[in-house]
């Protein structure tokens, strides 16, 4: 069978819960038999060679690299997972008109709940800076589902709300 797969692109600010969400997804996917291929933004900037800095051009630069191997993926009919900040309007854009099966998924999380999370100390260093990396932040502008995720929702619950978006969508 020569299908496309679909990508969904979990973004969010730092500590709003994409890669647990991601995770929670691929075992919701994996108990029914789909095997997703999953691209943390954290674990691939650690995996490829070279050194990749937080400047704009830059973090730009790398969510469209994200976004090309997803596309790749999925052309080949993988499911993909993609877990990346990458907050960029001509990324979600690009994504959008290139990638197939396409979903993007916005965790929206309350900034003082983000500040308390901190995973990474980011919000504690930038003293106001809610991106945390000296830049705007460009919210998903269209994105096709918006999740809450703070009091009251679980990450179970997110990745159930997204594989429920995928199955009506006749994504899997």
């Amino acid at each position: 069978m020569d299908r496309h797969g679909a990508v969904v692109w979990l973004t969010g600010l730092s500590g709003a819960g994409k890669s647990t969400v991601g995770a929670r997804l691929r075992d919701l996917l994996l108990q029914r038999g789909v095997r997703p291929v999953v691209l943390d933004g954290d674990r691939i900037r650690a995996a490829l060679p070279g050194e990749f800095g937080h400047t704009p051009p830059e973090r730009r630069a790398l969510a469209a690299g994200y976004g090309r191997l997803a596309r790749e993926f999925a052309e080949q009919g993988h499911t993909v997972l993609c877990s990346t900040i990458s907050l960029f309007h001509d990324v979600h854009r690009w994504n959008r008109a290139h990638l197939p099966g396409y979903v993007e998924v916005w965790l929206r999380v309350p900034e003082d709940e983000l500040r308390r999370r901190d995973p990474k100390g980011l919000y504690l260093r930038a003293s106001g800076d809610l991106a945390g990396v000296g830049q705007a932040v460009e919210f998903p502008s269209s994105p096709d589902l918006v999740i809450d995720n703070s009091v009251g929702t679980t990450p179970d619950r997110a990745a159930a709300t997204v594989l429920h978006t995928l199955q009506r969508r006749k994504l899997l």
